[in-house]
């Protein structure tokens, strides 16, 4: 049965960097993949504005571009080759290939209104993979939970629980002997 991590916080509370850190943890163990999504110059713990995001692939070390600010607006253009790779090609990649343990960040608007990590996030629930870890913009999480059916996953919300605690948590969840 596959085991499913939802990490969810406010903005900057390391959502991202605790991620990082899980895959990095995990990876000499398991297979994984996935992408996480970075602001190249944003200061951790800042409320600065992101000039742009680019979508890191986890194991490749590849950097997609994803995501610059419109004008006069807090929303984002999204770059239209990226979300067609991620649809078209590594969406398909992901099951043929079926790692052990996939990440996927920053969930939100975007995969609400069918788009951004939306295919990946399908595809990966519908798949072999036996864990998948993903982070969520709190604001939309119960949302997210409802619309991909996540409600048998386990939480892991940053503001509350400290990150050894998490990592802890999760380690015991994804241990294949349980």
């Amino acid at each position: 049965m596959q085991k499913i991590v939802l990490i969810t916080g406010g903005v900057t509370s390391g959502k991202t960097s605790f991620l990082a850190f899980l895959e990095g943890l995990f990876s000499s163990q398991w297979q994984t993949d996935g992408f996480l999504a970075r602001a190249p110059e944003r200061i951790h713990n800042s409320a600065q504005f992101a000039s742009e995001y680019v979508l890191y692939r986890i194991g490749t070390q590849e950097t997609y571009p994803w995501a610059t600010p419109q004008k006069n607006s807090n929303g984002y253009f999204f770059n239209q080759d990226t979300q067609n790779f991620l649809d078209n090609r590594f969406a398909h990649k992901l099951v043929a290939n079926c790692p052990d343990m996939v990440f996927l960040d920053e969930l939100g608007k975007l995969e609400l209104r069918g788009a951004g990590l939306k295919k990946v996030l399908q595809s990966a629930i519908n798949s072999e993979i036996k864990v998948l870890v993903c982070t969520v913009k709190k604001r939309v999480f119960n949302d997210i939970v409802e619309q991909y059916g996540l409600q048998n996953s386990i939480c892991i919300d940053l503001d509350i629980m400290d990150k050894d605690q998490a990592i802890e948590k999760i380690t015991q969840y994804t241990n294949p002997k349980q």
